[in-house]
């Protein structure tokens, strides 16, 4: 994406521009604190999926004002609720605490991290920007029990039958594999077409109209943005969201996981 969106900015003039190519998943390797914000919030609510809020601050400020779908911390901490969290490791788990503080919260954030979560983030602004932005605040003490269900995105495709689909390809489904050529040179799943994301747009005749399309990248986020173009082109097609590496040695090897 950030290739991407530095060619646009090119083309509108700017010219100091730099890529970060490794991206998000290497700021998350290097053990960096990640922030969400009330926005992605409002959009997990939107598409009716779930998340866990868990507020950090201490139980008489949760108990003056707190997030409706917000979860207290007990007094014993993250270990006294570890066995409540999901076996789903991709599950996203907001942290909130008064202001958004990032050292406030960042043992925190190194636990979960370290249990194996992949998708944990600290609140921007913490409460204090949930409630200047005027958004819902409930009174008394939050919930106890963390309650997570995992649900597939609109136009996500199940990783279950993803992997199934890998080892037993089907001529009436076609996998659209939308990462860059560098990206292609390292490997690509068996039976799986390449057309970078980037070149959809012109090369959408390419794409098989009579037959569903399940699209794929190395993390998901360009499958979800090249699932909204070809929906938007008519085209029946799901995309998957999850992490695709290729074996260094061997092109033919790879690992999938959520």
């Amino acid at each position: 994406m950030s290739p991407l969106a530095a060619r646009k900015a090119e083309k509108l003039g700017y010219k100091k521009i730099k890529v970060f190519h490794a991206g998000l998943p290497a700021w998350k390797k290097a053990g960096n604190i990640t922030v969400s914000n009330i926005a992605a919030i409002e959009n997990y609510d939107k598409q009716d999926l779930s998340y866990i809020l868990l507020d950090l601050r201490p139980a008489k400020q949760v108990e003056k004002g707190h997030m409706p779908k917000a979860v207290a911390l007990p007094s014993g901490g993250l270990d006294k609720i570890k066995k409540q969290f999901p076996k789903y490791m991709a599950a996203p788990i907001i942290l909130l605490n008064q202001d958004g503080n990032l050292k406030a919260a960042q043992d925190a954030f190194k636990k979960m991290s370290g249990w194996g979560y992949k998708q944990v983030s600290v609140l921007s602004g913490g409460f204090q920007a949930w409630e200047k932005a005027g958004k819902q605040i409930a009174k008394g003490p939050a919930g106890t029990k963390i309650a997570y269900v995992r649900k597939l995105a609109p136009g996500e495709f199940d990783l279950a039958a993803f992997k199934e689909l890998l080892l037993k390809p089907s001529k009436d489904v076609t996998i659209l594999d939308v990462r860059n050529a560098k990206e292609i040179e390292e490997g690509v799943l068996p039976g799986a077409v390449s057309i970078p994301l980037d070149d959809l747009e012109k090369r959408l005749a390419e794409v098989p109209k009579d037959k569903p399309i399940v699209v794929h990248c190395s993390t998901g986020v360009r499958a979800e943005m090249a699932y909204n173009q070809l929906k938007k082109a008519g085209i029946d097609a799901k995309y998957v969201k999850a992490k695709v590496e290729f074996d260094k040695q061997d092109k033919t090897k790879y690992e999938i996981e959520e």
